[in-house]
């Protein structure tokens, strides 16, 4: 390996893409050389990509999904977004493009299921500055995913510590519930609760979720400031495992609606 010891696919996108763009060359059988008269570039352009030392451009990228059928485009955008600390903005384009939502949420309610005032309460706390952007942020991308023309499956499990964390004061936090309950009406929705009684889980380390966009998976792990994205398919498969063994433990959606409905009642 030599000069692409030093690249960590797990630790940063551009490195991802880098190990990507080699790994990809040497299954299809093409040198360097062949790649670049492909792509019609110099040869050295594509050791430097492959090494790490020259991030791919969004053209070069388009490119090769024309030739491969890949994805590159797409998580150069990404990893642009990431540079910039704009995680959101990669966020968002996923969650728009995604066939497949699963959502572990430990302790709010995820924000494609988040009313405006909830949203607002959530966002006052000074978790970001220009509350009114980041709500108009908020919205437009939850009305990406429920207003599509053919919609995606989404399932989200809560933990129990969302229905009894107050946000917002007792009017918001029942609205919010009642809205849960609203989208969970949908038959491509799923909303199902993780009791107290669960006691010790692998969730209690923090929210994540999971994207099928296309015919593949993305993790992504919510944090205070910025997210990771997770897109190596053994890492990804670790998030799965996770999903569903809180799966197996979580109320049914029968008993769900009813946990639920009795929170609200909390709130009147």
């Amino acid at each position: 390996m030599g000069e692409v010891d030093h690249l960590d696919p797990d630790r940063s996108l551009w490195d991802y893409i880098a190990v990507e763009v080699r790994r990809l060359r040497e299954a299809r059988g093409l040198s360097g050389n062949r790649l670049a008269i492909e792509m019609g570039c110099d040869r050295s352009y594509v050791s430097r990509i492959e090494n790490g030392r020259l991030r791919l451009s969004p053209q070069y990228a388009q490119q090769l999904d024309e030739l491969w059928g890949t994805s590159f485009a797409r998580l150069v955008r990404l990893a642009e977004a990431s540079d910039d600390g704009d995680w959101f903005t990669g966020l968002t384009e996923l969650e728009a493009q995604a066939v497949r939502h699963r959502m572990w949420a430990a302790l709010l309610v995820p924000g494609l299921f988040q009313t405006p005032d909830y949203a607002r309460a959530m966002l006052s706390t000074g978790m970001v500055s220009g509350v009114d952007e980041w709500l108009e942020k908020r919205l437009a991308r939850q009305a990406a995913v429920w207003e599509r023309r053919e919609p995606a499956l989404v399932s989200v499990i809560l933990n129990w510590a969302v229905l009894a964390q107050p946000v917002g004061g007792r009017d918001v936090m029942r609205a919010q519930l009642a809205h849960l309950l609203e989208l969970a009406e949908a038959p491509h929705v799923s909303v199902r609760v993780l009791e107290v009684s669960s006691g010790a889980h692998n969730g209690l380390d923090g929210a994540f979720r999971l994207l099928t966009v296309g015919d593949k998976d993305i993790a992504f792990t919510d944090a205070p400031e910025r997210g990771r994205l997770v897109t190596t398919p053994t890492d990804v498969m670790k998030y799965e495992v996770r999903y569903d063994r809180l799966s197996d433990i979580a109320a049914p959606v029968g008993t769900s609606r009813n946990i639920i409905q009795a929170s609200m009642e909390t709130y009147s």
